[in-house]
């Protein structure tokens, strides 16, 4: 979850007169590219995981994952390349070039045909390419939380232990992410799945199909009542209070809204897959 610093959350509604539609009493300030805090939490059925809360990475943090990167891929490419050389010394590999190649002796007259029509006909040449490509890892400049920060620096210490430990309690279970590029990666999912942890197929943009996002709202509108009475200006402020927050979620909380899971499975599929639905 994001949470901006110093901004409301949600609809904020005002009484005005026909004519006040643009009267400066009746238009909300609006904030862009203001300070945000990310944090991040795990729930169950009866359980309240791990909570963090993401902090501004150090220079000293980008030079060593610019390092691990540059690790990563140099691995990744001599992996690359000695799994396609074992593959071209296969009988695999030689029956493909053999068929691929009597397929391109026996197109000559049909190519010259289909150049005539205006056409172009491709005649595969899969021996010639690579049957193994192994994923490389990349940095994101932008704001926000890339792949590779998101598996060194919360999966590998918190959270693929903890699934490990939700294991062994339910040997069905499965981790539920969205969809958001650090999430679905492929160096992120490549990564996890050595880890031997499954995930749910997610589906774009839903999301009332996840319960901890009703969480977030609950906690983002508690927070907006507080700041009645307090100022939170700061990110160590807002860090401070997200905490706080999250330690008083309550367990009835977590299964009051996994327990709605259901319902909103049935409204979204009425809906056909639509989003005219309230959760």
């Amino acid at each position: 979850m994001s949470i901006e610093v110093g901004a409301s959350f949600g609809v904020n509604l005002v009484w005005r007169e026909k004519g006040e539609h643009w009267h400066e009493d009746c238009i909300g300030t609006k904030k862009k590219n203001g300070i945000t805090v990310m944090c991040w939490g795990m729930i169950s059925w009866n359980w309240k995981g791990p909570f963090h809360i993401w902090a501004k990475e150090t220079k000293e943090e980008k030079a060593e994952a610019k390092k691990g990167v540059e690790e990563w891929n140099k691995e990744a490419e001599r992996k690359e390349d000695q799994l396609n050389a074992e593959w071209r010394g296969t009988e695999e590999w030689r029956v493909l070039k053999e068929v691929e190649l009597e397929a391109l002796r026996a197109s000559r007259g049909l190519r010259a045909a289909a150049r005539e029509r205006g056409e172009k006909l491709i005649v595969p040449q899969s021996w010639r390419a690579k049957k193994f490509k192994v994923v490389r890892a990349k940095r994101k400049d932008a704001k926000g939380i890339d792949s590779w920060r998101y598996v060194t620096a919360l999966c590998r210490p918190l959270l693929w232990s903890t699934c490990r430990e939700r294991l062994l309690l339910n040997p069905q279970f499965l981790l539920m992410e969205d969809n958001a590029p650090s999430h679905n990666s492929g160096f992120t999912n490549e990564v996890r799945e050595s880890e031997g942890i499954a995930k749910v197929k997610w589906p774009p943009n839903s999301l009332d199909l996840n319960p901890i996002e009703h969480i977030w709202r609950l906690m983002k509108w508690r927070i907006l009542r507080r700041r009645g009475a307090e100022r939170i200006t700061t990110p160590r402020e807002m860090e401070t209070v997200l905490q706080e927050e999250w330690d008083k979620i309550t367990i009835e909380e977590i299964n009051h809204e996994i327990v709605k899971l259901p319902d909103i499975m049935i409204w979204c599929i009425a809906a056909n897959g639509g989003n005219k639905f309230q959760s």
